[in-house]
């Protein structure tokens, strides 16, 4: 159509952490699996075949002994795991982001041809696609009704993560975000059972009683603190906890995210 029409952008907020959410189920899925098939295996392959008919085998370049791969696999299970979790935030922000410079550009010229709106749309915007994490974090908040409520823990997270995949996971002091180390911290939400007077922690076998227990929720915060030369190691717990703290993250962009008028 060539007929110039009023265009306006509104946010369809059912589905905006749609890919959030299956990046973290994903990422959480391929990490669960990986250490469960670690757990499994107590021997290495002399080698792996592409095809049985194939008359060469696969071998690593430097053969190691079990105990040293087991280490080594560990390491890469939790360093690609941490950037499925920042890939993840960052496929959220860039969302948010497109959206941002998207509704100014329909500020500037509100009245465009269907053709016009179209080609608008799928305008690449390369220095967008280039900018790092904290960028994100810092164009995200000038579109936010109040402040991000957890940008320390997600800046904690990527120092995290940069340190795994661009040191191994070996502290080091461009790494550092307090003083001589890496501090890295989430919340999680604890749920404890109210019996009575007593107390405790819910556990996976509880058989609850609606009638008689309250259950309450707690979130917590999380810290743990990786020294200079120090090599960061997170348990599947931890790592689970802290998936989740990135889907109340998106919860949050999500809630006090809005459009400029």
């Amino acid at each position: 159509m060539r007929e110039n029409l009023t265009i306006t952008l509104k946010l369809n907020r059912n589905d905006s952490l749609i890919t959030l959410n299956e990046k973290l189920s994903e990422c959480t899925n391929a990490v669960f699996f990986g250490i469960n098939s670690l757990d499994k295996t107590d021997v290495l392959p002399e080698s792996l075949r592409d095809y049985e008919s194939s008359i060469f085998t696969n071998q690593p370049l430097i053969e190691m002994d079990f105990e040293k791969s087991q280490e080594n696999f560990k390491i890469w299970i939790l360093k690609k795991g941490f950037e499925d979790l920042i890939s993840a935030l960052i496929e959220l922000m860039l969302s948010f982001s497109y959206i941002i410079n998207l509704n100014e550009k329909i500020k500037k010229n509100p009245k465009m041809t269907i053709d016009g709106f179209k080609k608008l749309i799928f305008e690449r915007d390369k220095k967008l696609t280039k900018a790092h994490f904290p960028e994100l974090i810092t164009k995200i908040e000038k579109s936010l009704k109040s402040p991000l409520k957890y940008k320390s823990e997600m800046l904690s997270l990527n120092k995290a993560r940069n340190c795994l995949v661009h040191r191994n996971g070996i502290v080091q002091p461009n790494d550092f975000n307090v003083e001589n180390g890496i501090e890295l911290s989430w919340w999680y939400y604890n749920v404890e059972l109210k019996r009575g007077i007593e107390k405790k922690e819910l556990e996976r076998l509880d058989i609850i009683d609606f009638a008689e227990d309250n259950m309450q929720m707690t979130s917590i915060k999380r810290t743990k603190f990786f020294n200079d030369r120090e090599k960061i190691t997170i348990r599947f717990q931890e790592f689970f906890e802290l998936a989740h703290f990135c889907q109340t993250v998106g919860f949050d962009m999500l809630e006090k995210f809005t459009l400029a008028e």
